[in-house]
């Protein structure tokens, strides 16, 4: 697969795929920003408000008929956190040029449209429409009170943010209920405006025939100034590894083991630390999955994650509350398995071969195509598919071992039934 880079302005980078596989043309916008306590609320409130409609389709109606006119295309936005950056993304989705009777005119409006929407929002004095603003800050305030009804990612969120206390990387991605409470209108336009101006800013599209992209795409309203420079990741040893319990209202217990790799995207040894966290629990054939969840029978659900940028692993199990001591001795033992290097010729083979497979997966998907390169995009390094093949493919048992051994227990957080705290 080959991107074809345009730098189209200070910190605007374009990249074009262009492919007859598919039918359709799919592009996302990501902005990039620090993750940063004093602005992630607005940074995740910015894109809920932008959604709702831009100068030329000032209402949400307005704006879902224009996307029905264009073919039925869709548009989209959200926020993102990978390590320590929080990354606002915009999504826009149409039906390709060539299959439609005025297809260039349409691509044209189509993309124009998409930029009005991410450059050209409704303003009511010196901020956003104040009934938007506030419709969207209560939403996002929702959202955020509602994690506590999925007590799975809560009691992952909560983990991280007791791991990373003191680091970016432990704030949510949406904010806090008092951050957006504070949330003022004016302020919020401010930052919208200074991210726009100024932080790196990375525009992807697959689909065929997009020579008329570059020109279109610059042309919309940047009002670019001098690029941000954003914060590099923080480190953090561990001294010794915490526990924390904390008791809510839950049918089944959760165990979250959060562990600091001492390895990252950028690191040499980061391919093999991606196949030694795929013996250890990515697969049905991971030692997590047979020996914990099979032949133990202690939990309902076991894996392991890694989040390569902040250089992080995280092991999650749903597990019987009088399970705990035992659930957390027998994953002791798999880390150590692996770190031992007792890694069969099987356990590695099928991993690599599950890895490789899904990342040949991701080209039959055009926003998978788009997506997998975000983790390039943020740490400044974009890898090709063959590349990543080729690097997984080579990792020895030996190299899977010895990045295990770096992986260092920081925290267990364990969510039971009950009332209290500790």
């Amino acid at each position: 697969m080959e991107l074809i880079h345009h730098q189209l302005n200070e910190g605007i980078n374009l990249y074009l795929y262009e492919t007859e596989k598919f039918n359709t043309i799919t592009a996302k916008v990501f902005i990039q920003n620090d993750l940063a306590e004093e602005s992630v609320a607005a940074n995740a409130l910015i894109p809920m408000i932008l959604r709702r409609g831009s100068q030329k389709y000032p209402t949400s109606f307005e704006l879902a008929s224009k996307m029905e006119y264009l073919y039925g295309s869709a548009l989209g936005a959200d926020v993102m956190k990978i390590g320590e950056r929080q990354i606002l993304e915009f999504y826009f989705d149409m039906v390709a040029p060539h299959l439609l009777p005025d297809g260039e005119s349409v691509l044209l409006d189509g993309f124009q449209t998409f930029g009005e929407l991410i450059t050209n929002p409704i303003l009511e004095g010196a901020g956003f429409k104040q009934e938007y603003f506030e419709q969207e800050r209560a939403n996002l305030g929702k959202m955020v009170d509602g994690l506590i009804n999925d007590k799975r990612a809560y009691a992952f969120w909560r983990a991280i943010s007791s791991m990373c206390k003191d680091e970016p990387y432990g704030l949510y991605r949406y904010g806090q209920r008092e951050q957006i409470d504070r949330l003022n209108n004016e302020e919020v336009y401010k930052q919208y405006c200074e991210i726009l101006a100024c932080c790196p800013i990375d525009i992807f599209v697959v689909g065929p025939d997009l020579s008329l992209l570059p020109e279109l795409i610059n042309s919309w309203k940047w009002n670019r100034k001098p690029l941000k420079t954003l914060a590099q990741i923080t480190d953090k040893a561990v001294i010794k590894p915490q526990e924390i319990r904390e008791k809510r209202d839950v049918q089944q217990a959760i165990l979250v083991m959060g562990y600091r790799t001492n390895q990252r995207y950028l690191s040499e040894d980061y391919y093999a630390l991606l196949v030694a966290n795929g013996v250890l629990g990515v697969f049905p054939h991971s030692k997590l999955f047979i020996n914990v969840r099979e032949r133990a029978s202690l939990a309902y659900y076991v894996g392991s994650t890694l989040e390569g940028t902040k250089g992080l692993m995280v092991i999650t199990a749903g597990i019987a509350e009088e399970s705990y001591d035992q659930a957390v001795d027998i994953i002791n033992q798999q880390l150590m398995a692996v770190q031992n290097g007792d890694i069969t010729n099987d356990e590695l083979n099928q991993t690599k071969i599950g890895l490789i497979s899904g990342i040949r997966s991701m080209v039959d998907n055009p926003a998978s195509i788009i997506d997998r390169n975000v983790l390039g995009i943020v740490n400044n390094h974009l890898r090709s598919p063959e590349e990543v093949m080729k690097r997984i493919a080579a990792v020895t048992k030996e190299q899977a071992q010895q990045a295990a051994q770096e992986i260092q227990l920081d925290t267990i957080y364990f969510l039971s039934g009950g009332k209290g705290e500790q």
